[in-house]
């Protein structure tokens, strides 16, 4: 047998333990999971000092690249539900925090919304929320309380 008929059988078995060990190797360490926001509380202008509504989410993984998107929903009365409205959304600059300016909610006595985590390319959706108008202790004000739906 000559030496250059056992090198291509050396040479398939070295290829292949070489495969074999690069399929060992570690993985590059997955990204921690995301879940969109479990909470989001609603402050009118009187609580927060802004001019607008204040939604802050909570509850929440995202990653560092990630963003978050808030979609609203502005209902005609307190009773209803309906998604079908012409929605606003916009994402935050200010990460879980979002100002909605009064034109957004306009006399709106009730808004729903839903906030999004974009992870990965993925969005991943919160469960809807719904806030309605309450009068508050000064008369010049009001609150956004939150609703079952």
């Amino acid at each position: 047998m000559h030496l250059s008929s056992l090198r291509l059988p050396i040479l398939v078995t070295l290829c292949g333990i070489i495969v074999s060990f690069g399929a060992c190797q570690p993985e590059e360490s997955q990204p921690a999971a995301c879940s969109p926001p479990t909470e989001v509380v609603a402050q009118t202008t009187c609580e927060s000092g802004f001019q607008g509504t204040l939604l802050i989410s909570s509850g929440y993984k995202d990653m560092p690249e990630s963003s978050i998107l808030f979609e609203i929903f502005p209902q005609k009365d307190t009773l209803s539900s309906d998604l079908n409205v012409k929605a606003w959304k916009n994402g935050s600059n200010m990460h879980e925090r979002i100002l909605v300016s009064d034109e957004v909610l306009g006399n709106a006595p009730k808004f729903i919304v839903q906030v999004s985590v974009n992870c990965s390319g993925k969005y991943l959706e919160s469960k809807y929320f719904a806030f309605v108008k309450r009068p508050a202790a000064n008369p010049a004000c009001f609150v956004w309380r939150q609703q079952a739906l």
